[in-house]
């Protein structure tokens, strides 16, 4: 009888330009609204072309015939930032987790934080990610890889480059013109 796979072998995470076959029905969960399928065209108050958007979307094993989405986030390229939207994770997830998974999960920050990770390591080509949330577990998410305030209520930044000051506001004044993403 071969060992029980530990969390990490159980979990794997993928980057795509379209992750609706995966991830509809979670976000839906998550959002109770329409999956951000990529497409041409202005989705937001800026042009949002296929090519600009990265989507990650987090998988469980559960069993060798069971493997299930978890997890889903949306980053679209605008100019020279990412803006980080759609942030999700399956409700009842972590209840289900045999206790040890849970543990290690638990350690690695939760699943949301493993896909961010993840993207960090893969969309680390802009001055800087973008979030807009109220929430406050996705805010400690956040937190806990870098993110910051902003001066603007919701929109929080997370800075890969050293830039001047005045330059960082233009960038956040910039961003937050977009209203919510």
């Amino acid at each position: 009888m071969s060992p029980t796979p530990t969390f990490a072998e159980s979990t794997f995470v993928l980057r795509m330009r379209d992750a609706s076959f995966f991830a509809t029905d979670l976000f839906r969960e998550g959002f109770g609204s329409a999956f951000p399928k990529p497409h041409d065209g202005a989705l937001l108050a800026i042009p949002t072309p296929r090519e600009s958007w990265h989507q990650y979307v987090a998988f469980y094993k559960w069993s060798d015939a069971n493997v299930e989405p978890v997890a889903f986030i949306n980053y679209i390229r605008f100019e020279n930032v990412y803006l980080e939207g759609g942030v999700c994770a399956r409700r009842n997830f972590y209840r289900r987790l045999p206790a040890e998974h849970w543990r290690e999960c638990k350690s690695r920050g939760g699943i949301v934080q493993i896909v961010m990770e993840q993207a960090m390591r893969e969309l680390d080509d802009a001055d800087a990610w973008f979030g807009h949330t109220s929430n406050q577990p996705a805010w400690q998410v956040g937190e806990r890889i870098g993110y910051q305030i902003t001066a603007h209520p919701y929109l929080i930044v997370k800075w890969f480059r050293e830039l001047p000051e005045t330059r960082k506001r233009e960038i956040e004044n910039r961003v937050n013109s977009i209203g919510a993403f």
